[in-house]
């Protein structure tokens, strides 16, 4: 049912693309002119061509694919779930109030006839969740350590392969932050030489957790790597870099603070004066 319900998203994106009539369709488009909530929301699940479209349905898969398996290694898996309404109700009206509000009010660089329209926004939220919720797995698993070493590893990857394959960062980056990862790992080697056959087999008989995480890892660094293109797309335009960035703030947003949310309700569940049970006679 939750796969069916995870799929059952990219499907409407699908119907809508090849069945919603386009008088219809260019009425729910994003118009910098007339910006309005609804179609904030409504420009989402819009579409230009069917390239875009496979693209954010492509995306989407991937993405969420990787953060539903991170939650089924959870004790508690309904913060999945509130943070992926969260982003769904969230993300759309941030990325266009901020594309709206740097785009035409403060730099003036579109014209009332420009539109927006693509799930792009959402699925870089959802890469917010995905990052964050690797955050938590790994520091629920293995610590605090793990935890801040995932998050900087993600981070350090996602801005060589920006130095690569964009403009955002100059190439020289990506040998330099190479460099720096390769020599952090050979320090712990040296440092740990000892220990090096107890970590197999530790890593052995986690394997299975070991994977999700460096798969999502993985996910997360070439999707950041795609988001923040400043090149001219395949039809001449620029991607959105402002509503990428801005959706993907959204989700880390959002799914911290359910995590946050359920983290204070747990600790409110422990007081004494708030278990319930029978008193002994």
């Amino acid at each position: 049912m939750e796969i069916a319900i995870l799929s059952g998203l990219a499907g409407v994106l699908i119907v809508v693309h090849l069945f919603l009539p386009e008088p219809l369709r260019s009425q729910f488009v994003f118009t910098y002119g007339e910006p309005s909530v609804v179609s904030a929301w409504t420009a989402a699940i819009l579409h230009d061509s069917v390239s875009h479209l496979a693209s954010s349905v492509t995306w989407y898969a991937i993405v969420m694919a990787s953060a539903y398996a991170l939650s089924m290694t959870w004790e508690r898996r309904r913060p999945f779930w509130f943070a992926v309404v969260g982003c769904l109700v969230l993300a759309p009206p941030m990325t266009k109030l901020v594309d709206y509000w740097l785009l035409k009010l403060q730099w003036n660089l579109v014209a009332d006839a420009t539109t927006a329209r693509g799930f792009s926004g959402v699925v870089s939220a959802f890469g917010g969740l995905l990052y964050v919720s690797l955050a938590r797995t790994a520091t629920d698993r293995y610590g605090y350590d793990a935890g801040v070493a995932t998050t900087g590893t993600i981070v350090l990857g996602a801005l060589s392969a920006l130095a690569i394959t964009s403009a955002v960062l100059p190439p020289i980056v990506a040998p330099i932050l190479c460099l720096i990862v390769a020599f952090a790992i050979g320090i712990g080697i040296v440092t740990n030489w000892s220990e090096i056959q107890t970590w197999r087999a530790w890593a052995r008989s986690h394997r299975y957790e070991l994977l999700l995480i460096g798969v999502g890892s993985a996910i997360v660094v070439v999707l950041l790597s795609q988001l923040f293109q400043v090149q001219l797309d395949e039809t001449g335009r620029f991607v959105s870099v402002i509503a990428h960035g801005t959706g993907f703030a959204a989700g880390m947003i959002v799914t911290v603070f359910v995590f946050f949310t359920e983290y204070l309700g747990q600790r409110s569940t422990e007081k004494p004066g708030n278990r319930l049970g029978t008193s002994p006679e």
